[in-house]
């Protein structure tokens, strides 16, 4: 799907420079930096085609966030029965997440310069890769002693709406903000082993990451040629 996106983009952009006169058409490389509060602040690029007044856009931004894990739960020794035991967690688990937007704009002449309304499609991916480690802190229970959990996991390519907004200077130099919906879960499929006594493959995993936002916002600085 990346290389697909990235790809009508390129061809997007040639084709309008083919048919435009060189009076009309337009490139305007961008960077800057994205928001959002799943994946913190990342570094954003993106490359602008103009024809006459009208905008052809793509940008991408990517993150890796990982973190250490240490809690604990209860868990009941057998169901019904007034014992339970504590399962304590520690490990890691690294997030890698990847952005690509198409989008369409229009300009219009304002003060010294043109302001554009932007308005596309986000598609974005997620991949999680976790190792843990699980315990029985539970003195004197009887059961496990020492687990180990690997998952990998991904998710399929998710599309969410984008809007923005560019002021283009005469002078070339513009300033865009863009925003991205994109709030809530995301399914994850992959595999997963344990490692215990002998070692157990857990076979296909399946679940979603809830409560997660990755709504975003971009703010980028181009030069138009």
């Amino acid at each position: 799907m990346k290389k697909l996106v990235i790809a009508c983009a390129l061809t997007s952009m040639f084709v309008l420079s083919a048919s435009a006169n060189a009076s009309e058409f337009t490139i305007n490389p961008m960077v800057g930096a994205s928001n959002s509060k799943a994946m913190g602040t990342k570094a954003a690029i993106g490359l602008e085609a103009g024809y006459s007044d009208f905008v052809f856009g793509y940008t991408y931004s990517g993150a890796e966030k990982g973190q250490n894990i240490n809690t604990s739960f209860e868990t009941d020794v057998m169901p019904g029965a007034p014992d339970v035991e504590m399962i304590q967690v520690s490990g890691s688990e690294r997030n890698d997440y990847k952005a690509h937007t198409l989008y369409l704009g229009y300009q219009f002449d304002m003060g010294a310069g043109h302001l554009a309304v932007k308005a596309g499609a986000e598609f974005s991916k997620l991949k999680s890769v976790g190792q843990y480690e699980l315990n029985n802190a539970t003195p004197g229970q009887e059961g496990f002693e020492q687990a180990e959990l690997n998952l990998n996991a991904d998710s399929n390519t998710v599309v969410k709406p984008m809007i923005g907004v560019g002021y283009y200077m005469d002078n070339g130099l513009n300033f865009n903000l863009h925003y991205t919906f994109h709030s809530g879960g995301r399914d994850m499929k992959g595999t997963g082993s344990v490692l215990h006594t002998g070692g157990l493959d857990a076979g296909a995993v399946s679940y979603s990451v809830e409560d997660k936002d990755f709504s975003t916002v971009m703010f980028t600085v181009g030069y138009r040629f």
